[in-house]
């Protein structure tokens, strides 16, 4: 079983479902660029977008360029055709949006991929583009089942597949998030507290701040395992940073 290796956690899907080949860098929130670099390292890169500007600040040179070019700065696009970047330029009025187009781009080329620059900014964007990943795998074929940056991690799963992460630090928060109307056979090792009868409804989003189970005594060893599996369904997994854990620590519940 392969890992899906992030800087700050490593991933294990059972079935695997193959480590990604590809960060697709998307225009939302832009990543640490060291955080970015480490990504990067070893794996092919496409900037949707407004990404080509955080790709141009990490000087990582992308291999593709997807976009309507509306958000993306003149300088990255400058920079872009200096570094002969192969671009896929479509009209600013379209269906799908810069990313929905990547992930078709990915089905067709049989690539699996990590993005980043997904979290910040519109609701909307964000709402979309986990739907997205869902869409893209049932319409197109990617397996893209990762949203990253330095701060948040959002992992998919659906029925019969199993999600392990190592890595996880003391203090570390993490949520499961129903995508599909319902989520069934839910079970979790590793973690404070289950999930009722192991089903998560769509419109009773509660299973929200869960905490590792040795936190709660204090008896936790740094980079402890969590292990996530689902029967039926599409299950989101959210994961905050240990930075970031320690701002939410009082909206825990």
């Amino acid at each position: 079983m392969e890992a899906m290796v992030l800087p700050q956690l490593k991933a294990f899907f059972e079935p695997s479902i193959g480590p990604p080949s590809t960060v697709i860098v998307a225009g939302g929130r832009a990543p640490d660029i060291t955080w970015l670099r480490e990504l990067c390292s070893s794996r092919d890169v496409w900037a949707v977008d407004r990404g080509l500007d955080s790709c141009m600040s990490a000087d990582i040179v992308p291999t593709l360029f997807i976009g309507d070019g509306d958000s993306v700065s003149r300088k990255a696009m400058q920079w872009a055709q200096l570094k002969r970047v192969t671009s896929l330029l479509f009209p600013p009025e379209k269906d799908l949006t810069d990313l929905q187009l990547a992930l078709r781009e990915a089905g067709g080329k049989g690539s699996s991929a990590i993005i980043t620059g997904a979290f910040g900014g519109r609701f909307d964007h964000i709402f979309a583009n986990v739907y997205s990943l869902i869409w893209a795998e049932e319409e197109w074929g990617p397996r893209v089942r990762c949203m990253a940056d330095e701060k948040e991690v959002f992992f998919l799963i659906r029925g019969g597949e199993s999600l392990s992460l190592s890595g996880l630090e003391r203090g570390t928060v993490f949520s499961t998030l129903a995508l599909s109307e319902e989520c069934s056979g839910i079970d979790m090792k590793g973690a404070k507290w289950q999930v009722g009868e192991g089903r998560l409804l769509l419109r009773e989003p509660f299973a929200i701040s869960n905490i590792l189970s040795g936190d709660a005594e204090g008896a936790l060893i740094d980079r402890a395992p969590l292990r996530v599996s689902l029967s039926s369904g599409w299950l989101g997994v959210y994961v905050m940073t240990s930075l970031s854990a320690e701002q939410d620590q009082k909206d825990r519940f």
